[in-house]
C-alpha cells in the first residue's frame, strides 16, 4: 500500500468519525431552534466539529484529485 493510499484511508476514517460526532451533537439540539438549550461550550464544540468536517472533506477531495491525475 502506498503512502497516498494510507493517507486516503485515514482521511476517510476521520471523515466518518467526524460525521458521526456531528450527528450525535445535532441530536442534542432541538430541531425547531438550533442551539437552543445547549451550553455555549457545546455549541462551540459543534461549530468546531463542523469546521473539522469541512477541512477533512477538502483534504479528502485533494487526495482523490491527486490520485486521479496520476492514473
Amino acid at each position: 500500500m502506498t503512502g497516498c493510499q494510507t493517507c486516503l484511508r485515514e482521511l476517510v476514517a476521520a471523515r466518518v468519525h467526524l460525521r458521526e460526532t456531528v450527528t450525535a451533537l445535532r441530536a442534542l439540539t432541538p430541531a425547531e431552534t438550533p442551539g437552543a438549550g445547549l451550553l455555549d461550550s457545546a455549541a462551540r464544540v459543534l461549530e468546531e466539529a463542523l469546521g473539522a468536517v469541512a477541512r477533512v472533506d477538502a483534504a479528502t477531495c485533494a487526495v482523490m484529485r491527486a490520485r486521479r491525475s496520476r492514473s
